[in-house]
């Protein structure tokens, strides 16, 4: 079985039996595996696959692989239904920004949530900006001299 199907069916599992076997670790370590070959079917999964499913592989991803994480989140932005993972995924990526092309998408995909999404959400955006180094670079297409004058 790969490893990818492995993950899917282990973040598939119930609720009761998700938490009781205490599968998060098992889960992170299959993440760990994935290699950037696997990007296309775990992007296809991600578009079938519940908001609890989604949610179990992000907050399991601590040891996934950088290529595969770029890979991801550049997928993630292609996919226009997307209300989950990439900013929760920003997070794995390395604190200083790079002026990349996926770098460039993830501001992008900010600004539009900063503005789309409103206040509520302003707080996570300011985090998943500021833990990958693009806080400043959204600041500055927001308008802003300082998260105070965003109103954080």
């Amino acid at each position: 079985m790969s490893v990818w199907h492995e993950l899917d069916d282990l973040l598939g599992l119930d609720d009761d039996e998700y938490d009781r076997l205490d599968l998060f670790q098992e889960a992170d370590e299959l993440i760990g595996q994935l290699r950037t070959a696997d990007v296309p079917a775990l992007l296809a999964l991600w578009q079938t696959r519940s908001l609890c499913w989604q949610q179990r592989f992000t907050q399991a991803s601590t040891n996934i692989d950088g290529a595969v994480l770029r890979a991801l989140l550049a997928g993630l932005l292609q996919i226009r239904e997307t209300t989950h993972g990439v900013f929760e995924l920003m997070s794995r990526l390395p604190a200083t920004a790079d002026h990349s092309p996926l770098s460039d998408a993830l501001l992008a995909y900010a600004e539009q949530a900063w503005h789309a999404q409103g206040p509520a959400s302003h707080r996570q955006i300011q985090i998943s900006c500021w833990s990958c180094g693009l806080s400043g670079r959204l600041l500055k297409r927001l308008g802003f001299s300082a998260w105070k004058d965003a109103g954080l």
